[in-house]
C-alpha cells in the first residue's frame, strides 16, 4: 500500500469526521510513518483490520474533500496570492526603470481581475 501523503492534510482539516479508529489508524500510519504490522501489533488487532480502517477512512477523506473542497479552496487561494506577488513584483521593477503610467495601469488592472475572480 503505497503512502499518499495528501491524507495527513486531509486528516488535519476533516479528522474529526471520522471514527476514532479510522482518526487513530490514520494517524499512526500517516504521521507516525508506522507500518500496517506495526500499527496491528501496538492495536491488537490484525494487519487487514488495520488496512480495512486506512481504507474507509481514506475513502471518507476524499468524499468530504470532493463535497467541501477546503483543499481545493486553498490551492486556488495561495494561486492567487503567488499572482499578486509576483505582479507587485513586476510593478516595482516597472516603477524603479521609469516605464510608463500606462503600463503599470494594465499591471494593477490584471491584479484586480485576478483577485475578483
Amino acid at each position: 500500500m503505497a503512502k499518499d501523503l495528501k491524507y495527513s492534510t486531509l486528516l488535519d482539516i476533516y479528522g474529526g469526521m471520522l471514527t476514532d479508529k479510522q482518526r487513530e489508524m490514520i494517524e499512526l500510519y500517516y504521521n507516525d510513518d508506522l507500518s500496517l504490522s506495526e500499527i496491528a501489533d501496538n492495536c491488537g488487532i490484525s494487519r487487514q483490520g488495520v488496512r480495512d480502517a486506512i481504507k474507509r477512512g481514506e475513502e471518507s477523506l476524499d468524499e468530504l474533500e470532493e463535497k467541501v473542497g477546503v483543499t481545493r479552496i486553498m490551492k486556488e487561494y495561495s494561486e492567487k496570492l503567488d499572482f499578486v506577488a509576483a505582479s507587485c513584483d513586476e510593478i516595482i521593477h516597472d516603477c524603479k526603470t521609469y516605464t510608463t503610467t500606462k503600463s503599470v495601469i494594465e499591471k494593477l488592472e490584471r491584479i484586480k481581475s485576478v483577485i475578483n475572480s
